[in-house]
């Protein structure tokens, strides 16, 4: 039994090892590809110069927090440091940050949090790709912050999509997607009906009512995106599967 992976192209082949050494036949697809944002990158050095003690910085992917390492852009040693998910915090924390985690990876559980409670008056800086997490923002405006959107990637549809290797339809026996563009980008590529019989992993509420939009019957929810999280919940998957 083989899990076909939706993820951006970077992430496909570690996804795929992982699930590998946890003993599940993995699949990955890339429909998306990220690539960075220049002149965004070269404003967030600036931006990040000018936080002041109490602000808040939120890193809302693995990409953005990668990017970061990859650019030697340093984040300043006195204000809040946030990322959204597990994966994203664990690499802010190799990079020497303390990082405060919702207990939710949402911008619901983002919000939730005690710190982002008391923003008026300072500034918020949220690193993420390009598009995205307006409510965040505009809820944060609302509570008197001042927040600056740093868009230092954007993402690309990959057509054809990109596999980490040769697979047929009939070897899957359930989809794993991590955000609602490569789900809506997936109904684009592949066959509706196809889509529409398996059973999918989604990462978050909202995208489960994204794939439910599609017309998928059979959703089961993650934790998180993390592999780790991805993984319990194939294994959970399969258990059900077994015992039914």
């Amino acid at each position: 039994m083989t899990v076909l992976i939706f993820r951006p192209e970077q992430k496909c082949a570690t996804s795929v090892a992982r699930f590998s050494q946890a003993d599940i036949s993995a699949v990955g697809v890339g429909l998306i590809s990220t690539q960075p944002s220049e002149p965004a990158l070269a404003k967030l050095a600036r931006s990040l110069a000018a936080l002041a003690p109490g602000d808040s910085i939120i890193v809302t992917s693995t990409v953005a927090s990668q990017l970061l390492a990859q650019r030697d852009i340093s984040l300043p040693s006195d204000v809040h440091v946030f990322a959204v998910g597990s994966s994203t915090a664990t690499g802010l924390r190799d990079m020497g940050y303390q990082v405060i985690v919702p207990p939710v990876p949402t911008t619901e559980g983002l919000l939730s949090l005690t710190p982002l409670s008391k923003v008026d008056g300072h500034k918020v800086v949220i690193i993420k790709g390009e598009g995205g997490r307006q409510d965040l923002a505009r809820h944060l405006n609302q509570r008197g912050a001042s927040v600056y959107l740093a868009d230092i990637y954007h993402r690309i549809k990959i057509a054809p999509p990109k596999a980490t290797q040769e697979w047929q339809a009939k070897q899957i026996r359930c989809i794993i997607a991590t955000s609602g563009e490569l789900i809506d980008t997936a109904f684009e590529q592949f066959d509706p009906k196809w889509l529409q019989s398996l059973p999918w992993i989604v990462v978050s509420p909202r995208t489960e009512q994204i794939a439910a939009k599609h017309g998928i019957n059979t959703i089961f929810v993650s934790d998180d995106a993390s592999d780790q999280a991805l993984i319990r919940r194939a294994k959970e998957y399969f258990c059900l599967l077994y015992t039914s």
